[in-house]
């Protein structure tokens, strides 16, 4: 689904099917469905404290996938199969970082945006499948006035996402394609929002989520999108906000989706059904006899796609400013929340999305870098 401009009456323009009423869940309840569970892994040594956290799904090999850390020294990405660090960004001071696909299928082009917090520019890399060396790509939108939250996304099945920029009593929406330099803006918009909104996200249907600093969150589909909560956490110092999507066991074309918001004060996940907004519990991340628990954390970030080994239900990770070897991120798969809330496990979906049938060449970013 894109998102139609000019905007008419501060409305975005979704299809019937996204226009549900449903009923805040009891904040006491969510509360009091607290559980813990462990963390699997710690990436120690960053160069700063992690700014964004996102993830790249490999088109071929699962293990090959990455997690993509923007700090203010920069961006680095670093295989999920060890933690060995692959590319990098130097020279931005890197705000938050977010991943996504042109294209579909294994040949899509993925690529990152990270916004250059000394210019307020986005910034736009491609990935490469095969060397998975960052492409530099011409710049994104500058904007003017401080940026509170961004996110990259698109609904299943479309081709090329948007970016959603949080403001102050704003959201811009730059609707994005392949082009001959890379990506570039097709169309731009904007909405009128609360002046308390910290993240966003993308649901499977294509509509925008957006958190606010209370723990609502607004799933924007129609003109009255602000007027009620979709969903609600008792969340202290509410953070990144994903939709991670699984498929059924006993049909993979049976797609549904979770919505995760990140309580970083204690390092929490609030967990939500995408579709009813309904509470499904709290699971904070604490530590092993060999690692420490997340704690406060900085940043957040989660998939659901398949990267691999215990990561093959997706992955959680924190960012996290102290820790014994400076600035970390903790990690734990994606599927220690299902199990500590006792949901289904279901199968990965990759965020490249299925190609169609049909379809035999492959979108390419062209770059003149030689990754060699």
């Amino acid at each position: 689904m894109r998102f139609a401009a000019p905007l008419l009456a501060g409305l975005f323009l979704f299809a019937a099917a996204c226009e549900r009423n449903a009923s805040p869940p009891d904040q006491e309840t969510e509360e009091s469905s607290l559980v813990t569970a462990p963390i699997s892994d710690e990436l120690p040594g960053l160069p700063a404290p992690a700014t964004g956290i996102a993830f790249w799904d490999h088109p071929r090999l699962a293990f090959n996938g990455l997690m993509i850390v923007a700090t203010e020294a920069g961006v680095l990405s670093y295989s999920m199969e060890d933690g060995t660090e692959v590319s990098r960004i130097d020279g931005f001071n890197a705000e938050g970082v977010a991943a996504s696909y042109l294209g579909l299928g294994a040949p899509a082009a993925g690529f990152v945006a990270f916004l250059d917090g000394d210019e307020n520019t986005f910034r736009f890399y491609g990935v490469d499948n095969q060397s998975r060396a960052f492409l530099p790509l011409d710049a994104g939108p500058a904007i003017r006035g401080a940026v509170r939250g961004f996110c990259l996304g698109r609904g299943q099945g479309v081709a090329a996402p948007s970016l959603f920029v949080i403001q102050k009593d704003k959201i811009q929406v730059f609707n994005l394609a392949a082009s001959d330099s890379g990506v570039a803006v097709e169309s731009q918009t904007e909405l009128s929002a609360p002046d308390n909104l910290v993240s966003c996200a993308v649901d499977l249907e294509g509509a925008l989520l957006v958190a606010a600093d209370d723990g609502d969150i607004y799933r924007l589909a129609g003109g009255d999108s602000f007027s009620a909560p979709f969903a609600q956490a008792a969340a202290q110092q509410p953070g990144g906000l994903s939709v991670v999507p699984s498929a059924s066991e006993d049909g993979p074309a049976t797609v549904t989706g979770l919505i995760f918001l990140a309580g970083l004060a204690n390092g929490e996940v609030h967990v939500f059904d995408s579709e009813t907004g309904k509470a499904l519990g709290v699971v904070r991340l604490e530590g092993t006899s060999s690692l420490p628990a997340v704690g406060k954390a900085e940043a957040f970030g989660a998939t659901g796609a398949n990267l691999g080994a215990v990561y093959r239900n997706g992955v959680i990770a924190f960012g996290v400013a102290e820790a014994q070897d400076g600035p970390a991120v903790r990690i734990a798969p994606a599927s220690t929340v299902r199990n500590a809330l006792s949901l289904p496990a279901d199968q990965a979906v990759s965020p490249r999305g299925a190609a169609a049938a049909a379809a035999s060449e492959g979108l390419i970013i062209p770059t003149d870098l030689d990754p060699r």
